[in-house]
């Protein structure tokens, strides 16, 4: 019987210890580039204007955080019809953003950039007046998708071969003399699979068939003796 016990609990902290290992408690997050350059003067002037990154929140939704480089900003132009940054999500969910900047609003409604070389996109992001071709916004911009079916393997790209999940409205202060134009951004290689930790069960579990082992050989050790 004493052996059963020992065995069962052995078997407890083993699979708990396997599941320290499978099960995904925090966040993953993947970064896209906005390496897509579809300036109409033959490009804006930068291999690479920034990032987009997206992170799971633990009960649904995502953070994005989108942070251009070298004075590069958003803004509201005829590059993306009046649009600052647009993206798409697997089923066009409804959705609910929150954390925008003052002045700036969300719309779910198709579009498609002009030329229609990144495809079709369902979600669009305005900053009105709050960036204009002459004041972009350089600031980084975050904003939160809390509704519960939102992970990071939700967005999706515009459906053509160019591969854009995001596509903003940039202007690039290119020496004094703004450049402005549609760039996309994609992702470099496979993403990144979620960060593992363990799940506080996963961890009370552990613990208790460790501390049941060590009584186990506790006794035993006190009975030899």
């Amino acid at each position: 019987m004493k052996f059963v016990n020992f065995a069962s609990l052995s078997a407890m902290a083993f699979t708990a210890l396997i599941g320290l290992s499978t099960v995904p408690a925090s966040a993953g997050a993947i970064t896209y580039n906005f390496t897509l350059d579809q300036c109409s003067s033959g490009g804006c002037g930068l291999t690479n204007y920034g990032s987009v990154t997206v992170t799971d929140i633990l009960g649904g939704g995502v953070t994005v955080h989108t942070a251009l480089l070298n004075g590069s900003g958003l803004i509201d132009s005829g590059a993306l019809s009046n649009h600052s940054l647009i993206f798409n999500l697997t089923g066009a969910p409804a959705v609910t953003i929150t954390g925008l900047p003052t002045f700036w609003t969300y719309a779910a409604t198709s579009f498609t950039p002009s030329s229609g070389y990144f495809g079709t996109f369902d979600y669009v992001i305005d900053c009105n007046t709050g960036c204009a071709p002459n004041n972009p916004y350089t600031a980084a911009l975050d904003f939160t998708i809390t509704t519960a079916s939102i992970t990071t393997a939700s967005f999706i790209n515009g459906g053509t071969a160019a591969n854009a999940f995001f596509v903003a409205d940039i202007s690039n202060p290119n020496g004094g003399t703004p450049l402005t134009g549609r760039i996309g951004a994609t992702v470099s290689g496979d993403p990144p699979p979620p960060n593992l930790v363990p799940e506080p069960l996963t961890m009370s579990l552990f613990g208790a068939g460790l501390a049941g082992i060590g009584a186990l050989r506790r006794r035993k050790r006190a009975k030899q003796a």
